[in-house]
């Protein structure tokens, strides 16, 4: 570091400085740091990466990627938003918004409990948002689990969340070669990818029907210690605590105690989102539902649960859990807020982010009106017809 400033590590960029407060995780590619910028008295998290990372590829493919999404406005898609990156002492930083925790750490801090199906879909609507938009952009994300996926700041915006590490994502066109299950975290590996099949985008649906399940059960629904077993689980739909015949028995899991009517309208909402489930775990890409489809499925919309359980408190409580992550703003826009089916907002593409791939001592800054302001305000001999056990 160049400066070391009353017992903290200085980063300097081009256009501001930052005071190292605390080493948030250490990994193969370097290490997070939560960090203060002194320009607007706001802390972020400022990836540090290592000599051996910024030989690797891994570096221009996520700035790659990262160029791209900063196109488009990190809030309304839920990305993770990249403030700038810089040289510092030979250390090339990306400095982002700073997020709460991710989703396994959540389950972690509360022992594992099932996340209730209200909040789920709050998660899902948000994380299929994203896919969507990844989808338009011939983008795959590659490594969708609970990791990966942040909650922004749960005290004030309950289950508001972004995606995050494009470190292993890739423009489709520059991963067609790649042979075997060497990309996607194993417990949320496409059958595609486990059998050599052909791939696409849809891999990320898939890993991201596993999440929803994990939410739902509080744990891995496919956990493979290897390729094989990975597989053998798949066929048999089965997990670690007890067996799943079907992901039909999904339907009679964790039901919270409410009165009669309050009853029927959650088990109404479980069957809608194992129906959802379903639909995203089909072996078939081709045939798997797309994030623009389930986004419009009724276990997201809630029409159906609008429709026969509108006076219901569950149904209320739902609607709530929407409002209060979908805000774009302080709390007093939640009457305002759009939490329906349609998009939050209107269409908008900003000014494409000028971002080179150099690694020289050169410091660049993503404006907001280029990639949009950031919300925190401070901050898992087979054939096909085997597998088809998981939905007949």
């Amino acid at each position: 570091w160049r400066d070391y400033y009353f017992g903290m590590f200085v980063m300097h960029s081009d256009t501001d400085v930052y005071d190292m407060v605390d080493i948030l995780g250490k990994g193969t590619f370097g290490e997070v740091a939560k960090c203060w910028k002194r320009s607007t008295g706001q802390f972020v998290a400022i990836k540090i990466l290592n000599s051996f990372t910024e030989r690797s590829g891994y570096l221009k493919s996520e700035l790659k990627i990262l160029k791209i999404l900063g196109t488009f406005n990190a809030d309304k898609f839920y990305f993770i938003h990249l403030f700038e990156y810089f040289n510092d002492n030979d250390k090339l930083c990306l400095v982002f918004e700073l997020l709460e925790q991710n989703l396994f750490e959540f389950q972690k801090d509360h022992n594992f409990a099932p996340i209730p199906v209200r909040h789920i879909r709050t998660i899902s609507k948000q994380v299929l948002t994203a896919l969507q938009k990844l989808k338009e952009l011939s983008i795959a994300h590659t490594d969708i689990k609970p990791e990966n996926i942040m909650l922004v700041n749960h005290s004030r915006y309950p289950f508001k969340v972004k995606l995050i590490d494009f470190g292993s994502a890739s423009v489709l066109a520059d991963i067609q070669h790649i042979k075997g299950p060497y990309i996607q975290s194993r417990f949320y590996r496409a059958p595609e990818i486990l059998l050599g099949l052909p791939f696409c985008e849809q891999m990320d649906m898939w890993s991201f029907g596993c999440v929803i399940v994990e939410l739902h059960l509080g744990w891995p629904l496919y956990p493979g210690s290897n390729e094989y077993d990975q597989i053998r689980y798949i066929v048999e739909t089965q997990g670690r605590i007890f067996t799943l015949s079907s992901l039909d028995q999904l339907e009679r899991t964790n039901i919270e105690s409410f009165p009669s009517a309050e009853v029927k309208a959650e088990l109404h909402d479980q069957k809608m989102m194992v129906d959802l489930i379903k639909k995203i775990l089909n072996l078939d890409p081709s045939e798997r539902i797309r994030a623009n489809i389930a986004l419009k499925h009724a276990f997201i919309t809630m029409q159906k649960l609008k429709l026969q359980y509108k006076n219901t408190a569950y149904y209320g409580i739902s609607i709530q859990s929407l409002k209060d992550a979908c805000l774009f703003g302080n709390k007093k826009d939640m009457d305002a807020a759009c939490c329906h089916t349609e998009p939050c907002h209107k269409e908008e593409q900003y000014q494409r982010a000028e971002i080179p791939y150099n690694l020289t001592n050169t410091s660049v800054q993503i404006s907001d009106k280029m990639a949009g302001s950031s919300s925190n305000e401070n901050n898992k001999e087979v054939g096909l017809k085997g597998f088809y056990v998981l939905i007949d």
